[in-house]
C-alpha cells in the first residue's frame, strides 16, 4: 500500500497536473498540497473529496493507497518475463514491448541511483524525491514488493555475469 501523500503525487503525475494546477482545481493552497504529498500535513474529509474530484478518482481509492496504474501481478509475471527484463536492464538494451520498456526504464533508474548511493558511503538509499525516488515510487506502485525485490536481485545477478 502506498502512503496517502505519495498516492496523491502518483495520481497528480498520472493526470499530468502540476502542483499549482491541482491546487487550483481542488481549492487547496499549493504549499498545503506540497505538504500533503510529502506526508507532513493531515487532511480532512473535505480535502480528500476535493482532491478526489480534481483527480477524477474515488476518495476511497486515494485513502486506500491504490495508485492509478496499480497492477495485481503477483501471479501474472512469469519467470521468463522477469528474466527477460532483468537481462535487458543488465545489458542496457531496452525491450521492444511497451510495458516491458516502461518497467525497464523504472528498474534501470532505481538501480542506477542505488549503485550511486552504494559508492558514496555517507549517502542513504533514495527516498521518494527527485527522479530516482520517483522511479522507485512508481515501481512500488505498479508491482508488489516481492516482485520488485526479485527483479532487482535478478538484474544484479545478470549484471555480474556480464
Amino acid at each position: 500500500m502506498i502512503a496517502f501523500g505519495e498516492n496523491i503525487l502518483l495520481w497528480r503525475l498520472h493526470r499530468s497536473l502540476s502542483q499549482e494546477r491541482l491546487a487550483a482545481l481542488s481549492n487547496i493552497p499549493r504549499p498545503n498540497l506540497s505538504n500533503i504529498e510529502k506526508g507532513k500535513r493531515d487532511v480532512t474529509l473535505s480535502t480528500i473529496r476535493s482532491l478526489a474530484n480534481a483527480l477524477g478518482a474515488l476518495p476511497g481509492t486515494l485513502v486506500n493507497g491504490e495508485p492509478p496504474e496499480h497492477k495485481k501481478h503477483a501471479g501474472d509475471l512469469s519467470r521468463e518475463f522477469m528474466e527477460r527484463i532483468a537481462g535487458s536492464v543488465a545489458r542496457g538494451k531496452p525491450p521492444g514491448d511497451r510495458e516491458e520498456h516502461r518497467l525497464y526504464q523504472l528498474l534501470r533508474e532505481v538501480l542506477r541511483c542505488s549503485l550511486k548511493c552504494a559508492r558514496e558511503p555517507r549517502r542513504r538509499l533514495p527516498l521518494p524525491a527527485g527522479k530516482c525516488g520517483l522511479a522507485w515510487l512508481r515501481l512500488r506502485a505498479l508491482y508488489p514488493p516481492e516482485i520488485v525485490n526479485s527483479l532487482i536481485a535478478r538484474t544484479r545477478e545478470r549484471a555480474e555475469r556480464i
